[in-house]
């Protein structure tokens, strides 16, 4: 049985210290710290999850329903918090986030971190096959080395590495690695201002930024100037603005000795540059076996770095019907992949699988246990009978954050089920922010 884990804002700790950011680089948001909840989608019975936080006990009961009983081993590194209002979990002092360390970053540390200082989860664990969310130094310590290097796994998921390749293979949609200020000032001039700037490292929109007018190219010149002024150094890539139909994903896993399986797309609903919900790519939109083609010009250069697992590639349909293959390569496990493993489900019981997150405000001592409750009727139950289920969302408190479900329905009414949704939720003082429908 597998062992799941993982830390969601790899990303971060993949970025060398010592590139210059983009204005828009911030923290990942105390919701990344705890999405690994999410990995519970991937389990099947006998697995073991672990994760940072307690795991709410009307979500692992709303998943049991969901998924014919699954039942899973579970284990939180601070079972003895007690959460927010609406938690389910056992009390106690939360040991909180690990605080500053020696160079000052006061973000929490991976967590296969405080997996290696635990001996008693090591215990648990050890032998036992271990699958994480992204490989990070110490994944690759807590399994042994059984992995790609962390190395090989950073320079895989880089948009520099990604984009040469792109520009290797002759793809379309290749962009322009710039190692200077003045390199980033010329390449978007010479876009005239339909640029996107890249960070080599950002993620679901964070260090991306759509660059419009001459005025904000110089805010971003005058930040990246000072940081190049006490040292640091510019790795961006500059890529077009396109007038796109839809972002896609594809997904395949790839094995040690090269060989690899495609595994199918998901349509990716963005807000902005950042993921919202991803679906079934609709019949006749994209043809999966000419992508699929496609990336068989693409993994052999995957596999030739060394890496082998778990690859997500993101693209986009431009409303002329031209498909730009590969914007960018997660190397890792992926939202993308989650939602494939839902429609997996979904299609065993004839419906689709959906995806999808939401933002909601929530008043003082309500929490997830009330979504719950308002759901009532429409919580997906298992079988044929559509329905919604809760993934994530064992720490939602006031004044709000951030939960991910899944959508299961016919063909046709995701729209439908996503209204009834909302009223759900809405009944239970837990308003969601900035929805239309």
């Amino acid at each position: 049985m597998t062992v799941r884990l993982g830390t969601f804002d790899a990303e971060s700790w993949w970025r060398p210290a010592d590139l210059a950011a983009l204005p828009s680089v911030g923290g990942a948001g105390p919701a990344v710290g705890a999405m690994d909840e999410l990995l519970a989608g991937f389990c099947v019975p006998g697995d073991l999850l672990i994760t940072r936080h307690p795991l709410a006990a009307s979500i692992q009961d709303g998943l049991g329903a969901a998924f014919g009983g699954t039942s899973f081993d579970h284990i939180s590194l601070s079972d003895s918090d007690p959460g927010p209002a609406g938690l389910e979990a056992p009390g106690g002092p939360d040991p909180g986030p690990t605080g500053p360390d020696a160079s000052g970053d006061s973000r929490p540390g991976p967590i296969e971190r405080e997996i290696l200082a635990d001996q008693a989860v090591m215990q648990r664990i050890r032998g036992r096959e271990i699958t994480p969310y992204a490989v990070l130094p110490e994944t690759w310590t807590l399994v042994e080395q059984l992995l790609p290097t962390p190395e090989i796994v950073a320079e895989v998921n880089s948009k520099t590495w990604s984009n040469e390749l792109v520009r290797d293979l002759g793809l379309p949609g290749g962009g322009r690695t710039v190692r200077s200020v003045d390199d980033l000032v010329k390449a978007v001039t010479a876009l005239e201002f339909r640029a996107l700037i890249k960070d080599p490292y950002g993620v679901s929109g964070r260090a991306l930024i759509e660059v419009a007018t001459p005025g904000v190219l110089r805010a971003v010149e005058r930040v990246l100037r000072k940081q190049v002024e006490a040292g640091r150094r510019v790795e961006l890539v500059v890529q077009e603005k396109y007038s796109k139909q839809h972002d896609f994903s594809g997904h395949l896993v790839l094995d040690s000795n090269g060989d690899w399986n495609f595994l199918g797309l998901q349509l990716m609903t963005n807000r902005g540059f950042r993921h919202f919900g991803s679906s079934p790519v609709p019949p006749g939109l994209i043809d999966e076996g000419w992508y699929a083609e496609t990336l068989a010009e693409v993994v052999p250069a995957i596999a030739e770095t060394g890496y082998w697992g778990p690859v997500g590639v993101d693209a986009m349909l431009l409303d002329d019907g031209t498909v730009i293959p590969v914007l960018e390569i997660n190397a890792r496990q992926s939202l993308g992949l989650l939602a494939l493993e839902l429609e997996r489900h979904a299609t065993e019981h004839g419906l689709t699988g959906h995806l999808w997150q939401l933002e909601l405000n929530v008043a003082p001592d309500k929490g997830i246990s009330d979504v719950f409750v308002a759901l009532g009727n429409i919580l997906y139950r298992g079988g044929t009978a559509p329905g919604v289920t809760v993934l994530s969302g064992s720490r939602l408190t006031a004044p709000g954050g951030r939960i991910y479900v899944a959508i299961f329905c016919p063909a046709g009414e995701l729209d439908r089920w996503r209204r009834r949704l909302l009223a759900a939720v809405t009944t239970a003082d837990v308003n969601p922010r900035g929805q239309t429908k």
